[in-house]
């Protein structure tokens, strides 16, 4: 009693072995409503979810089991019995239908969120390697932060995101992109986002106190090889909804990224002014 139900079917074909499997379990509670038996309901609600049989399939097996249990029933307590027995182990199989259904409902959700940030950050990665983007002027400079604070913004599911650099060029000169709600203290922002920052500090993002925050604050510094801190990028949370290790890891990527090709667009400008 109670044991496992399995269905070895295959996807499209599985209404008939189900209301096999469905029968049999129901027709074991009848003889043994007990917890055990019950827990065949819990399995067939599983195995539903499993194998793609909808939940208008359930309900035909369900009745199915009932009135084949019903049919040489002539006995009115008999009978009463038999219904009480059908309405627990239909609420047991719906019960973890829906679990199930919902669990893996927000997996397939997560894996495909994940996909499409993982492709969204390849082209992106491809973009900013893309030396084209550094050729020109200040502006092209200008036109990769915004790039990239739109793509943060929308990967990480932001309230809005700040990108700053320092153009160690022969015109000293800082650039500016922000994406999403902007703060109305960006500049204060920005600043203590840089006094947070330490020479050399590990390529992570670090989490900043910010005046009229209504989320929490990442920052990340955006380092040149030599450990000089060349620009940062900072983003804030939506309210009640604070960043995850894949936001992190996400945004530390894009960061890292973003450096590297900042670097080298100021490297090339350099060159080019000089």
């Amino acid at each position: 009693m109670g044991k496992a139900i399995r269905l070895h079917t295959r996807r499209g074909s599985n209404s008939v072995p189900f209301r096999g499997a469905y029968a049999a379990g129901f027709r074991a509670f009848v003889d043994d409503p007990s917890e055990s038996a019950l827990r065949a309901a819990y399995e067939l609600g599983r195995e539903a979810v499993t194998h793609q049989v909808d939940l208008l399939e359930l309900a035909q097996a369900h009745h199915a089991a009932v009135l084949a249990s019903l049919a040489d029933v002539t006995d009115t307590a008999a009978a009463e019995r038999i219904t009480r027995a059908a309405s627990n182990f239909l609420l047991e199989a719906l019960a973890t239908y829906e679990m199930v259904r919902r669990a893996v409902a927000e997996a397939q959700e997560a894996i495909q969120s994940e996909r499409r940030q993982a492709e969204m950050i390849r082209q992106l990665s491809s973009l900013l390697a893309d030396t084209s983007l550094a050729v020109q002027t200040h502006s092209s400079i200008e036109e990769m932060l915004q790039l990239v604070v739109e793509q943060t913004h929308e990967l990480v599911g932001a309230s809005w995101c700040i990108a700053h650099a320092y153009a160690a060029l022969p015109r000293p000169t800082a650039l500016y992109a922000f994406a999403g709600s902007e703060p109305a203290e960006s500049s204060s922002i920005v600043e203590e986002a840089y006094a947070a920052f330490t020479p050399r500090a590990e390529a992570r993002a670090i989490r900043i106190e910010v005046a009229g925050a209504t989320g929490e604050v990442l920052a990340f510094a955006l380092s040149a090889l030599d450990g000089v801190t060349i620009g940062l990028l900072a983003i804030e949370a939506h309210e009640g909804r604070p960043f995850t290790e894949l936001d992190d890891a996400v945004f530390v990527h894009i960061g890292q990224t973003t450096a590297a090709a900042l670097e080298r667009a100021m490297r090339y400008l350099a060159r080019s002014d000089g």
